[in-house]
């Protein structure tokens, strides 16, 4: 393990099979005997547990039942011969998922809005031995699949894998006990039942019930109870003072603007990272929405929403340009990939083993990190995307921290957002606040109509059934939220209570981390069945101190720290891999047979794709066990099936085609035209010449322009009129000059609005990524569907090689802030069109969009049509071939 952190970029999940019958395609062990005695809790922002007995005695667990509590109990009951653990799960709730909902209504018990998205993909959202194409249709898969999406996939591991046995819902445990007899321990878990009363409420049995367990691991979860900052003034203005937790939806906006009761003023979202980038956008949103929706009874121009966010940040959108396995070359294709896949890509890492990182950061780590975001996102996003960042190597900066957001820098640049970096000390007012700037000077904000807290969770709440001198030994702190206990086993145990586990207990876990510590927890557990010890050799001993000397140095505030402690997530993975003996497997073609196990070295497919792509679950199968069965033997083909589908969808996704029109490229394209732009539109008439003699030869196409006009355009964001479009937009332009060289009854100048949306899935595929509605006789209401548009893929353009004779200067920058960041052209086709078109005039649409780094910088439509009664169709006299072609140019 080093102790600098390794050349990485972390995030962090939000707050992140055929149809068989388990009965008959199911891995669910039966019980033998009573040896099946299993309990589970999940007590919500309570914690969860793990116990196992071995063979020799009875086997048992107890886990909450959300993602890293259902891993455990999975790799539990799979990944060790029948028997060797007997596990329980506790959960409070009477529905497994944790935090996520598994239906639509989940009725009281907390959890997310089920309509958000995860902000990283369905790649990294994932275990390794289930695909999403096994829970959800191919064809309506989304890249970044909905919070109701994660409960369904939840509930399909659960039934594939988990036997109803080991499940013991509606149990909330309130305390356990810790006891010694000599060569091992034993812990007493106590819990109550939870019951629904007649009016719906969710209430505790009045028993109190207990059992025996040889060991305890707490999956409960970080995010426990929504945090709200002490800031003096804070408490007496606490109607007007909500958490980020409660406006997940513009719905939730709406409500808080209606208790506030006021019609205008300030909306003041505090807190950086994910929470107060997600908070923010949010009310923008919806502030748009009430402007460019019917009906308007209101603007939301009345309102402000100032952010203000303690440390510096970046803004990353969730698609990103990424290279793909190809030769570098003058000019090649590429696709805009999920974030995570661009961060996580081995590519990234110094050649050799990838160590994971953890302790503070370097200044050349930091100066290092900017650099890559500025190059990657481009100096025009760069203006518009970050946020108290140094401006060149001189300066001593701060760890930047990342949120992420599609819409967050666009509503700073059309000044829907106002962004302060400072720290807000105090509220002196119902209506005013005051900041602290890092000069130290002090600036204020009055007209506040409400507060949004995005100051993150505590994980306090999710520890308080563990007895005192437990804690006590784990240094347990209940004023630092950030390491709130000194662990060491990549965050899953402490060497002085080897009975003890935790998985996914640590600030921004990932799912294919929680399976690592899991199967790590288990690895160590399942090597001493006798329970007689020693666990560790004096080498890990030494290496387990070492880790935790490194978290003590991160609780100290004043030091570089990174956003989220154990942040390397590839570092993390590679290097439990490792220790456990689990080979990456390579990322197959996609004529990779399912029948074909991804895994055996000597496989075909197994080339230098092993040593590059992103890092995800799925990559990441340890080699079965011995003693096959037919149940094992099934259980492996299952397994190798799930990994490699997901394995080639991964290929599909990452691998440039001209024919794969995923979305990607298209949120790309959508996110950046965002805002206002100017705009010159030629009209050219393209003059149809004579019918020729046969001996006389051919007369050249003259052209004629019509008309030039020059405006503004605006693309208005506002809430999607179906769940089935991603993002929706009222493109409305206003011309400043019309100057008409020929009169010409078929040209129109006038103010435009259409209805911009963007799909997904077979629509996507159908129709394109982007489908164009006119409006109707509600400026602001879809009418004719126009045409839908196919994007494809950029292009690279590289800059011109130097003079001979001349050095090229790598680190320049041009006024604009503009340097040698990645340039691309991306060009888009028409793609479906309405069966009642105008067949004769016949309008065909090519788009060109120009990007530096993510940010379309330029772009133009050219729409050519037939001149309707001028030859052709339209049934001319004497001539053919006209036709008007309206290049229309769009710019910042």
């Amino acid at each position: 393990m080093n102790s600098t952190n390794n050349d990485y970029i972390c995030a962090s999940m939000p707050l992140h099979l055929p149809n068989v019958n388990s009965s008959e395609q199911g891995f669910i062990p039966q019980p033998r005997g009573d040896k099946m005695r299993g309990k589970l809790l999940n007590n919500n922002s309570t914690p969860s547990f793990f116990l196992h007995f071995t063979t020799k005695s009875w086997t048992k667990t107890t886990i909450c039942a959300g993602p890293s509590g259902l891993v455990t109990a999975k790799t539990l009951l799979h990944s060790f011969p029948e028997g060797t653990f007997i596990p329980s799960v506790f959960e409070k709730n009477s529905r497994i998922g944790g935090l996520w909902p598994t239906a639509i209504d989940h009725g009281a018990e907390r959890r997310l809005n089920p309509w958000i998205r995860t902000n990283l993909s369905r790649f990294t959202v994932a275990f390794s031995d289930l695909a999403w194409e096994s829970v959800i249709g191919e064809g309506e898969l989304s890249m970044f699949p909905q919070a109701r999406q994660v409960g369904q996939y939840l509930e399909k591991y659960t039934n594939l894998y988990i036997p109803k046995g080991v499940l013991r819902l509606g149990k909330e445990v309130v305390r356990t006990v810790r006891e010694t007899d000599g060569l091992r321990a034993r812990w007493t878990v106590q819990w109550t039942s939870r019951s629904i009363d007649a009016n719906g409420i969710e209430c505790n049995g009045p028993e109190m019930e207990s059992e025996e367990f040889d060991y305890l691991v707490v999956t409960s979860g970080y995010f426990a109870k929504a945090h709200f900052p002490d800031i003096p003034g804070l408490a007496g203005v606490a109607d007007r003072v909500v958490h980020s937790s409660e406006v997940q939806t513009i719905d939730e906006v709406q409500r808080l603007l209606e208790r506030t009761g006021s019609s205008g003023g300030k909306l003041v979202v505090i807190g950086g990272s994910m929470s107060g980038v997600e908070a923010a956008s949010t009310v923008a949103l919806h502030l748009s929405t009430m402007d460019y929706k019917p009906p308007v009874v209101q603007s939301g121009r009345d309102y402000e929403v100032h952010h203000i966010s303690s440390r510096p940040f970046w803004t990353i959108p969730t698609h990103l340009p990424h290279d793909g396995f190809q030769d570098n070359t003058k000019t090649q294709n590429m696709h805009f990939l999920p974030l995570d896949l661009v961060f996580y890509d081995l590519a990234r890492r110094p050649p050799g083993e990838v160590e994971y990182g953890l302790g503070p950061l370097s200044t050349d780590r930091i100066h290092k990190t900017n650099a890559y975001f500025r190059s990657l996102l481009g100096g025009e996003y760069s203006k518009i995307g970050s946020f108290g960042i140094p401006s060149n190597e001189s300066e001593d900066p701060q760890p930047s921290w990342i949120g992420i957001g599609d819409d967050y820098a666009e509503y700073v640049r059309s000044g829907f957002i106002k962004p302060t970096i400072g720290r807000v000390s105090n509220i002196n007012s119902p209506s005013t606040l005051t900041i602290t700037l890092p000069n130290g000077t002090q600036e204020t904000i009055s007209d506040i109509t409400a507060i949004i807290t995005a100051t993150g969770y505590t994980p306090f709440s999710s520890l308080s059934f563990l007895p005192s001198p437990v804690l006590s030994t784990l240094e347990y702190s209940t004023t630092d939220p950030f390491i709130p206990l000194i662990l060491d086993g990549k965050g899953t145990s402490h060497a002085e209570i080897p009975d003890l586990g935790f998985v996914g207990f640590y600030r921004g876990p990932y799912w294919g981390a929680m399976e690592m510590q899991a199967r790590s927890l288990a690895n160590t557990w399942a090597k001493d069945l006798s329970f007689t010890g020693p666990y560790f050799t004096n080498e890990e001993l030494t290496q387990k101190t070492h880790e935790r000397d490194l978290l003590r140095t991160l609780r100290n505030t004043t030091l570089p720290r990174s956003q989220f402690p154990m942040g390397d997530y590839v570092g993390l993975m590679e290097t439990l891999a490792r220790e456990l003996n689990i080979p990456r497997a390579p990322i197959p073609s996609s004529t990779t047979s399912y029948q074909t196990n991804p895994y055996n070295n000597n496989n075909p497919t197994h080339n230098d794709t092993i040593n590059h792509g992103p890092v995800l679950p799925s990559r990441y199968i340890p080699t079965p066990y011995l003693f096959p069965t037919p149940t094992t033997d099934r259980l492996s083909t299952l397994i190798a099936r799930e990994s490699t589908t997901t394995l080639k969808s991964l290929h599909r996704t990452i691998t440039p085609s001209p024919t794969n029109y995923n979305l990607g490229m298209g949120m790309a394209i959508f996110r950046a035209l965002h805002g206002q732009w100017t705009y010159t539109r030629t009209v050219t008439h393209i003059l149809p010449s004579p019918s020729p003699s046969p001996t006389s030869l051919p007369t050249p196409t003259r052209s004629s322009p019509i008309s030039h006009v020059t405006g503004t355009a605006t693309f208005h964001p506002r809430r999607t009129s179906s769940i089935w479009y991603e993002k929706e937009y009222v493109y409305e332009e206003v011309h400043h000059t019309n100057t008409i060289t020929n009169n010409d009854s078929n040209i129109e100048m006038m103010k435009k609005r259409y209805i911009y949306r963007l799909t997904e899935g077979t629509w996507s595929k159908k129709n394109g990524q982007i489908l164009i509605w006119n409006v109707d006789i509600d400026p602001f209401h879809a009418g004719k569907f126009s045409h839908g548009v196919f994007v494809g893929l950029a292009e690279r353009i590289m800059p011109p090689a130097p003079a001979s004779g001349d050095e090229e200067d790598t680190n320049t920058t041009s006024e604009t802030g503009r340097g040698n960041e990645s340039r691309y052209v991306v060009r888009a086709a028409a793609g479906a069109r309405p069966m009642d078109r105008e067949k004769e005039r016949d309008p065909k649409y090519e788009y060109v969009f120009r990007m530096e780094g993510v940010s379309v910088v330029e772009w133009e439509c050219v729409v050519r049509e037939n001149v309707v009664g001028e030859g052709g169709s339209g049934g001319g006299v004497g001539v053919e071939g006209g036709g008007l072609v309206t290049r229309t140019v769009y710019r910042r």
